[in-house]
């Protein structure tokens, strides 16, 4: 009895030492609570402390007063919080380096020439501040990844769509909804390395080519995707890139493994037939055919990508049965030219010269018909079987040296055969038809 009586007394007073003991933590949490929340957070921290706090998370004053304007009015918070987790933050490189230039540094010539910043719409009260940040503004710090970019076919994307019939017609505000997301490429280099994060994780993935590779005339995405090399990346290998942050970490190669290998910025690299034209050789930037010791190495460069996970005979054999098909897909090229050529000697369609290609009034009758890539959407029938023949080339060849036998041949190869049966019935009836007016008015003398 007195033994359970000295036990209870024992456990009241453990009991009553425990309670004294959190009550204390809780009054003295509340206490620090208190302070935290009614002493302003500059006070806690000495200035010095603060700058410091400043310049560790990459915001310089320029940048805060930026961010303070941007968050009370409500305008692209999303982007400030993507920068604030970015590397440029951590490293210092705030809103001022991309979007005021040095004083006295002009706006690219280039840029204006081509229009490129006719729509560069700023609403910041300091008229400093540009919206558009080109690609020269990322190749002041990035040197070698701007040298290697100037030197590719992404470094012509506006100029390129500038060239083409297309955009006959169009005005500046349809060529901003429809052909400049993509050609705009030239001048910026968030088309991969999307804003405000930077990503160079988000730019390795096969998505990141997607808006831009894919489509009726270039579907890049949808070959790779759809082939055995996009099957493997799509079904075992989604989540490696992200933990890995390595596409060395891939069974399967993405698009920047055979395109940049190593980082290159030079997406050019390696390709040996006409990525961009016609015809049997490479050309490069300027237009003018490569020679055939250049396309020797280039081949040798893609070959060396290729080696690191197939043997050299296996490869070599690959590449070999893609340029039988792109010599296929260019001889039934031949024969589509060679049937309008004919069609214009006759005088039953008019040619014109791609310099000439802004001047064609495409509401006429009878408009001209623009051979080859700046090749018109609208017009006559015939002008649109072209066009379809020339789309179907590009994914009959490129489908090959993506190794997917769906782009080579179904909506290739096979497509283009059709076409080229329908334009020769189509200038069968443009001749009878011409036939049929030229005795009609025989008969009317």
């Amino acid at each position: 009895m007195n033994y359970l009586l000295q036990f209870r007394v024992k456990s009241v007073g453990f009991l009553t030492l425990v309670v004294s003991f959190t009550g204390l933590i809780w009054f003295t949490g509340c206490t620090i609570h208190t302070e935290m929340v009614a002493t302003p957070h500059k006070e806690t921290i000495p200035e010095s402390a603060a700058a410091t706090m400043k310049i560790e998370r990459g915001i310089t004053d320029e940048s805060l007063r930026c961010i303070v304007c941007h968050e009370e009015r409500g305008v692209t918070h999303g982007w400030i919080a993507d920068w604030e987790a970015s590397a440029h933050a951590r490293n210092g490189v705030g809103c001022e380096a991309c979007h005021i230039n040095p004083e006295g540094e002009p706006v690219v010539k280039e840029a204006v020439e081509l229009e490129y910043l006719h729509t560069d719409g700023s609403n910041c009260e300091d008229k400093r501040v540009h919206l558009r940040v080109i690609a020269g503004n990322c190749g002041e710090c990035h040197t070698k990844q701007y040298k290697e970019f100037i030197k590719s076919r992404h470094s012509i994307g506006w100029e390129r769509m500038l060239a083409y019939g297309h955009d006959t017609g169009l005005s500046k505000d349809i060529r901003l909804a429809r052909c400049e997301q993509c050609h705009n490429i030239q001048f910026k280099c968030d088309s991969c390395h999307t804003r405000h994060t930077f990503s160079a994780l988000e730019a390795k993935t096969p998505e990141v080519c997607r808006t831009c590779h894919t489509g009726q005339d270039h579907p890049h995405y949808d070959m790779y995707i759809s082939s055995k090399h996009g099957t493997v990346y799509t079904a075992t290998q989604t989540n490696i890139l992200k933990e890995s942050q390595s596409i060395k970490a891939l069974r399967a190669p993405v698009c920047i493994t055979c395109h940049m290998p190593e980082g290159n910025h030079d997406i050019s690299f390696g390709l040996a037939y006409a990525p961009v034209g016609d015809g049997l050789s490479y050309s490069n930037r300027e237009g003018i055919p490569v020679g055939k010791n250049k396309l020797t190495k280039r081949r040798s460069d893609m070959l060396s990508v290729c080696n690191t996970c197939h043997s050299p005979g296996f490869a070599e054999k690959t590449l070999t049965k893609a340029d039988v098909v792109h010599e296929k897909v260019n001889a039934v090229m031949d024969e589509a030219k060679n049937t309008i050529l004919e069609l214009e000697k006759e005088g039953l369609i008019y040619l014109s010269n791609i310099k000439n290609a802004k001047m064609i009034d495409t509401t006429s009758p009878v408009h001209a018909l623009i051979l080859g890539s700046p090749q018109l959407y609208g017009g006559s029938r015939i002008e649109r079987l072209f066009l379809d023949i020339i789309c179907n080339a590009v994914v009959a060849s490129k489908g090959a040296y993506h190794v997917n036998p769906n782009y080579t041949y179904l909506y290739g190869l096979a497509e283009m055969q059709k076409g080229m049966s329908d334009m020769k019935e189509e200038a069968k009836n443009l001749r009878e038809e011409a036939e049929f007016k030229r005795k009609m008015g025989s008969k009317l003398r």
